[in-house]
């Protein structure tokens, strides 16, 4: 996957998560609300952006070491 790509999906989710984040009403409670609902979108984020980055990770340890393109195994 290209960069570019890359960086549109990565924006693509964090404005989708931002949104989402943005209409809770329940953000507004307090000071502890705010921080803390934002704190876990952006972890949902991260972690959505870092799966996107990775690609698909296989399931066993030596399915990983034979998933590399060019690789002899």
């Amino acid at each position: 996957m290209r960069t570019m790509d890359i960086k549109e999906q990565a924006a693509k989710i964090f404005a989708e998560h931002f949104e989402q984040w943005e209409s809770d009403p329940k953000r507004m409670g307090n000071g502890y609300q705010y921080e803390s609902t934002y704190a876990a979108m952006m972890e949902k984020v991260e972690r959505e952006v870092l799966q996107l980055s990775v690609g698909k990770v296989p399931k066993g340890k030596d399915s990983k070491k034979n998933s590399r393109p060019g690789s002899d195994g």
